[in-house]
């Protein structure tokens, strides 16, 4: 039996066909929510090989890198990685790489898993093969890698592990079958980090919003948390007060400069933590609390911003997170950016509903 928590009908399904030895040669497990995709293939692995994979001759692994690294020279890195955070992201990847740059699969990877299935089993058994991050295969690599999944070898298995399965080759998700990590619930997340004996379990598990990984974050980082709030709070409040006061745009150009100076990964955390606290006043603007997930690390009543966003503005604010957030990830000039960002910001908190 699989050793795993949460999402029992899905673990389940996955034992009997272990059991009756009817397992597909490709399975997609879509982790988009963060609840332990990777872990879950790791385990699969285990049962398919008979011991612990990492231990085993005939389990690789593959994952997105800079440059021209190989899977194989960096093995031991993903292991660091993996065994201080097992429920780890593709995000958190890429921090622990220091990366600023698109991290890819490249096709000499999926040159060397074709190599591999080729060879004979070295116990004479099951091959497993996981990639974790197929969303993030370049164009030759997939369509590579399609080829191979087209006509699998017997005994040969893939476990391709996605946060976003949407960015996968169509042909590839048409030859694997789908594993769905959904949500925990509430309770699940409180009654989890109360046995890890973690203070404000209530108010992480509601602000998880239904992530394991979300919620561990803000168990681990409520000093960042509370840092990024601070740095909406301060623009949001001299937004407001920035009519006719030309020393508070001054001060906004500081404040921009100093968003600038953040690393591209810690930009997009800003904009993502931005996008819960305009989604939640929204919400609580219109009476609807209790869809809200949100919870201020520097005792903000965020009913104070509630009235300042509405019909007339949230589609504007919404867009431009999400246009500033795609602009960081194609790299451009971050001082210019958070610049015109935080203009229009003013422009639009000051705009009347009426």
């Amino acid at each position: 039996m699989l050793d795993f928590w949460g999402n029992e009908d899905l673990i389940k399904n996955i034992n009997l066909d272990l059991k009756n030895n009817k397992v597909p040669h490709c399975q997609l497990i879509d982790d988009h929510n963060g609840n332990g995709g990777l872990l879950l293939g790791l385990k699969i692995a285990e049962r398919l090989l008979g011991k612990s994979p990492f231990n085993h001759p005939d389990f690789n692994l593959y994952f997105p890198l800079e440059k021209d690294d190989l899977s194989d020279n960096s093995i031991e890195k993903f292991k660091t990685l993996f065994e201080k955070i097992n429920y780890c992201k593709l995000a958190d990847w890429k921090v622990f790489l220091n990366s600023n740059t698109q991290l890819q699969i490249k096709v000499k990877d999926i040159t060397s898993l074709h190599e591999k299935i080729l060879l004979k089993a070295f116990e004479g058994k099951n091959k497993v093969f996981i990639i974790w991050g197929p969303e993030l295969l370049n164009n030759v690599a997939s369509h590579k890698l399609l080829k191979i999944l087209e006509e699998p070898p017997s005994k040969t298995y893939f476990l391709l592990v996605s946060e976003k399965i949407s960015e996968i080759l169509p042909t590839i998700l048409s030859r694997a079958r789908n594993l769905t990590l959904g949500q925990f619930s509430f309770t699940e997340i409180k009654n989890k980090l109360l046995q890890m004996k973690v203070d404000s379990a209530s108010e992480i598990a509601k602000s998880a919003g239904g992530s394991w990984r979300k919620a561990l974050y803000l168990s681990e980082n409520s000093n960042k948390i509370k840092e990024l709030e601070s740095m909406w709070l301060y623009a949001l409040r001299s937004a407001l007060k920035s009519v006719g006061n030309k020393k508070i745009i001054v001060e906004l150009m500081n404040w921009a400069d100093k968003i600038s100076s953040l690393t591209r990964d810690e930009q997009k955390k800003f904009l993502e933590f931005g996008s819960n606290l305009i989604r939640s006043a929204l919400l609580i603007n219109y009476n609807a609390q209790k869809a809200s997930n949100y919870y201020s690390l520097n005792n903000f009543e965020i009913e104070k911003l509630s009235p300042f966003i509405h019909s007339k503005n949230i589609l504007e604010i919404t867009e431009l997170i999400n246009n500033t957030f795609y602009e960081i990830s194609r790299n451009a000039n971050s001082k210019i950016l958070f610049s015109n960002f935080i203009l229009k910001i003013t422009k639009y908190l000051n705009q009347k509903e009426i």
